[in-house]
């Protein structure tokens, strides 16, 4: 058995009803209360991709959101809103929407909360099937990033983002079920896009035309992601794009044709010149009639050749460039010399995105990408005036995409003052120097589900097998590992286990009619009636010998493996003070026993030292009227490059009346720690 370690967990009480909100907070929080099913539509595409425990969606279970951030800054407030929201839910209020939680669950939320064939832009980059864990690198902040330990340095190592490796018939039914969901919020005039490559875009393509219909399938773009692959003239030809496969839901979608600007090869494709000195270039004319010909002739638009053919001219003044077709090869590869570098594994380009969403969307058209990753959607969509919604499933992708807005909105802001007009939504593409206007200028941030999980699922999910002994599986999307022969699944910890969790191991061990092996679910928490569940369907099998008897390790409280749940969490000391109008807050000091365990361990027996507490912090956040439960961020603290510390020292407006002031602290290992004080 692995040695047992301290880990990172912190199982949060569900939430609670808020009080004393205002009457505009309170109206944009009408929420799901309890969970209602929600109905799908059949796929009825052809051709129809079969795999083994393949299950059509035609109903979903809409969870409960509850709202845990806002990003509403004051100089935003009052100014107007354009007509561009008169379509939208009364459910959530006008502003960017962040969700934390499967993304399966969040499109359910979104479909029953009057979501449903709104959405006019889906960009998706899912899981390609690559086999591999993606991981992030984590530093301290600093001058280098480290901890010294006796001059030596050390950085935090890799943090996993999300682990690709999937069996191939789990793989297919994550996906079929997701864009059956996708498809009911898209609207009829809309389209989506996925990003994919060599090993799924087949599967996927066939996966859309049965959701969406073969009619339905636009394009499939290759960009040029990367520089071809180290085996290049050795073994095999190398690999150097990505797909981008884009359909739309009906027979009218919007399209923006865009062009390549003229480079200097295509200038020298202008090489005539009419008397005046106007250059052009000229193409085959074809089979023209003479009225055709004569047209030409009146609008100074028929070249003659010196051997007498007819060609059409096409003049440099009044080029655009040349139009974009399925071949990208302007925009610089992945995750390449971005101008914003979040540390994610698989950033794209911001350019990219700005081609797809220019491409098929209008300014305050909403915008969705539910596997959003770093955020690079919701920035550019922001940057474009677009609505747009985001979830992810990885709180660590929630709090960089969170930041990167904070810090987006706060600079378009600063360019409004700037300027004389008010109005948000104004402006489009092509209309001269005119600026672009933001949408919003707030977002909000919902988690679906009543528990909370201070680092990413992933993560978590390696230190408890290490913990309880689990050998891990690869090519098993749907059970984790195996404890001795018993297959086991891990219940993602951002909730109990409960017996719709346990229905969906029931359904999965349907597919798998061959399966004879015992079954071990890890949960951290349970609901009471996942015992009555459990015990029901042994019972069932000790009558007849049949396999498949389950057996539930809950982490907190199980005799052998309840030592997993110590935690020694992160705390601060502040110092709150206030005089006349203004609020003083110091942060005096902060500690990670998280970061300094990680240090622990590559200096052995060694204790790290860290010299500034502000090495450990990737950010602040201060909430001068929080109440309880939902965190409204009055200041940020996010220091722009990766060596830059937070400031540790704060001034703020201080409210009428006594408040509650909140410092809420996030480590560079995404653990979250908030301080709060009567003032």
């Amino acid at each position: 058995m692995a040695k047992a370690r301290q880990h990172v967990l912190k199982h949060a009480r569900p939430a609670r009803k808020r009080k004393g909100q205002t009457p505009r907070r309170s109206k944009t929080q009408e929420m799901t209360q309890t969970p209602k099913p929600v109905e799908i539509s059949a796929a009825k595409g052809r051709p129809m991709l079969v795999w083994v425990g393949k299950r059509p969606l035609r109903q979903v279970t809409a969870f409960p959101a509850q709202h845990t951030e806002s990003f509403t800054p004051q100089s935003a407030i009052g100014i107007s809103h354009s007509a561009i929201w008169q379509d939208w839910p009364k459910s959530h209020p006008h502003s960017g929407l962040l969700f934390h939680g499967d993304n399966k669950e969040v499109l359910a939320h979104l479909l029953a909360n009057g979501f449903r064939g709104k959405v006019k832009l889906i960009y998706i980059d899912p899981p390609f099937d690559s086999g591999a864990d993606y991981v992030r690198k984590v530093q301290l902040r600093g001058a280098k990033g480290t901890a010294k330990v006796d001059g030596e340095g050390y950085t935090l190592g890799e943090q996993i983002q999300y682990t690709d490796i999937w069996a191939n018939d789990l793989y297919l039914q994550f996906m079929y079920e997701r864009l059956l969901l996708l498809r009911e919020l898209l609207s009829i005039d809309g389209t989506i896009w996925i990003h994919c490559d060599w090993r799924k875009n087949h599967h996927l393509r066939m996966l859309l035309d049965e959701v969406f219909g073969a009619d339905a399938f636009k394009a499939q773009v290759a960009w040029r992601s990367m520089t071809s692959s180290g085996y290049k003239g050795k073994e095999s030809l190398g690999r150097s794009h990505a797909d981008l496969l884009y359909y739309s839901k009906g027979d009218k979608f919007v399209y923006n044709p865009a062009y390549i600007e003229i480079t200097d090869e295509m200038l020298e494709r202008y090489k005539h010149e009419d008397p005046d000195g106007r250059k052009f270039k000229d193409s085959y004319l074809g089979d023209a009639t003479p009225e055709t010909i004569e047209e030409l002739r009146k609008t100074n638009r028929l070249y003659v050749t010196s051997a007498g053919g007819s060609r059409i001219k096409h003049y440099l003044d009044e080029a655009k460039g040349t139009l974009i077709d399925d071949v990208w090869t302007d925009i610089d590869v992945e995750n390449s010399q971005a101008l914003v570098q979040t540390g994610y594994p698989t950033q794209k380009p911001e350019e990219l995105l700005g081609r797809i969403i220019g491409l098929t969307s209008n300014v305050g058209d909403l915008v969705l990408d539910c596997f959003i990753g770093s955020g690079t959607t919701a920035a550019v969509a922001q940057k474009l005036g677009r609505r747009w919604i985001g979830c992810d499933i990885n709180k660590g992708a929630i709090q960089t995409t969170s930041k990167r807005l904070q810090a987006i909105i706060l600079e378009q802001i600063e360019e409004m003052k700037r300027d004389t007009q008010g109005e948000l939504g104004l402006g489009r593409e092509g209309e001269g120097e005119k600026r672009i206007r933001p949408a919003q200028l707030s977002f909000e941030v919902y988690r679906v589900n009543d528990y909370d999980l201070q680092i990413q699922h992933n993560e978590a999910v390696n230190l408890a097998c290490e913990h309880i002994g689990v050998t891990r599986t690869r090519g098993d999307a749907f059970f984790d590992g195996t404890l001795g022969r018993r297959l086991v699944k891990i219940v993602p910890f951002n909730h109990p286990l409960s017996p719709f969790d346990l229905e969906e191991v029931k359904k999965e061990l349907s597919a798998r009619p061959g399966e004879d092996r015992d079954i071990v679910v890890v949960c951290l928490g349970k609901e009471l009636a996942a015992d009555a569940w459990v015990e029901e369907w042994n019972r069932l099998r000790k009558k007849g010998d049949v396999p498949n008897k389950l057996e539930i390790i809950e982490l907190r409280t199980d005799p052998k493996y309840g030592r997993f749940i110590k935690h020694e969490p992160a705390r601060a000391r502040v110092k709150v003070s206030r005089k006349n109008d203004k609020i003083h807050v110091v942060i005096e000091d902060f500690i990670s026993p998280t970061i300094l365990e990680r240090l622990s361990q590559q200096t052995g027996v060694v204790k790290p030292h860290i010299d500034d507490w502000r090495s450990m912090v990737d950010c602040v956040m201060i909430d001068t009227c929080y109440n309880g439960e939902v965190f409204n961020v009055a200041l940020s603290d996010v220091p722009e490059k990766k060596n830059d510390l937070v400031t540790g020292t704060y001034e703020l407006s201080a409210p009428k009346g006594k408040t509650k002031l909140a410092v809420k602290i996030i480590d560079m290992l995404g653990e979250e720690v908030v301080e709060a004080r009567e003032t």
